[in-house]
């Protein structure tokens, strides 16, 4: 398989590593690759297959490199395009459909959508739908959605056939998770005896979840015996450190920046607490979910509930509600860890399942173009 992969940029960093675990995946399973961005300059590319041949394109915006990619198309002759993000899927889609002579299949793939509550009228969640998803996507030979709830928005506004819309999750956890959490911990920092764990990873930019955390840890340690650990950088991580000592919880929160082979310390945990108010799925919460790592998450986005549905010793709480966020860190130190369903959901995340997957619909797209054809 000769394939295009397409990304907008290298900074939305989500989207980068998941096309980077993508290319390097079906490169591995010997398919050539051509790794187009459409904007940005690019960074180190060592960690990339050799199978993969890198293109920038470095227009000003995405919607300025339809020319580009049509042209490429035309030349390199590709079986498929698979695009990923918003502005990527207009550009291919542009490209493909109105520049190109080559009438290449594009699969585009949708890492984010709105949240439409199912409180509306369906009339109205349909009208919203319509205006959520770009008209151009119906001219798409595959939807890939990353979440059922992404494919419940793009089913309503029925401009895309149900039989092109697939769901394949983002691929969160390698195959070595679990030999990289295995590994020691021996950062002086970290307590490894005597109390229970709450470990949150991720750059403090979400002021007022980090905010949520640390007013539920005053709430709870006199409770339990408890002590969190916040791991990453971020330009908040001093005001996070004066709020911690005006609760009076220097001597149990710590937060130490950012760690090499953060699974070590999400297997260690008693509890992770997600602090992402995004709707994508964040790769810690799923790695902890693989560890069997107890999983609190704010209710603020469609992928947190749609990952901890039908899962045991998995918390949803109010996003700004400290007490809840108190109660729910109170019973997950003391759940029975036995239980497997957060491993087995895991799994749906897998690198290794979504490889297959991709693999498996885009050499479905060739026959089915071949088909055409003859």
């Amino acid at each position: 398989m000769k394939l295009f992969i397409v990304q907008e940029s290298f900074l939305d960093e989500d989207i980068t590593e998941i096309t980077e675990v993508v290319s390097n995946g079906l490169a591995a399973r010997q398919h050539n690759i051509t790794l187009i961005t459409l904007t940005g300059k690019p960074r180190d590319l060592s960690h990339y297959s050799p199978r993969i041949t890198p293109v920038f394109l470095e227009k000003a915006r995405a919607a300025a490199a339809a020319a580009g990619v049509a042209r490429l198309v035309e030349k390199e002759k590709p079986d498929i395009i698979l695009s990923h993000g918003t502005g990527s899927n207009i550009a291919c889609l542009s490209a493909v459909k109105t520049r190109s002579r080559l009438k290449v299949p594009v699969a585009i793939t949708l890492h984010s959508s709105v949240t439409i509550s199912d409180r509306l009228a369906l009339k109205t969640q349909k009208s919203a739908a319509t205006i959520a998803v770009p008209l151009i996507y119906r001219e798409a030979e595959r939807v890939i959605c990353t979440l059922k709830s992404i494919e419940h928005v793009v089913d309503l506004c029925e401009q895309v056939p149900k039989e092109k819309i697939s769901v394949i999750y983002n691929p969160l956890v390698e195959m070595n998770v679990f030999e990289t959490a295995a590994e020691p911990i021996e950062e002086e920092w970290f307590e490894t005896q005597g109390t229970s764990k709450v470990i949150s990873v991720g750059a403090p930019s979400s002021r007022n979840a980090h905010h949520q955390l640390l007013r539920a840890m005053a709430l709870s340690r006199y409770k339990d015996n408890l002590r969190a650990y916040l791991l990453g950088n971020g330009e908040e991580q001093e005001e996070l450190q004066l709020l911690a000592s005006n609760l009076a919880l220097d001597d149990i929160v710590t937060m130490p920046g950012e760690v090499t082979k953060p699974e070590r310390f999400l297997r260690a945990a008693n509890v992770y607490v997600s602090t992402s108010q995004q709707d994508s799925v964040s790769g810690e919460l799923v790695r902890a979910m693989a560890l069997g790592t107890p999983i609190i998450a704010l209710d603020s986005g469609a992928g947190a509930r749609e990952v901890l549905s039908d899962v045991r010793n998995g918390w949803l709480v109010p996003s700004g509600d400290a007490d809840k966020l108190s109660e729910a860190i109170l019973a997950a130190v003391k759940c029975d860890r036995s239980d497997d369903t957060l491993a087995t959901r895991a799994r749906d995340f897998s690198q290794e399942r979504a490889i297959d997957a991709y693999e498996k619909l885009l050499l479905s797209m060739i026959s089915e173009r071949v088909a055409d054809l003859n």
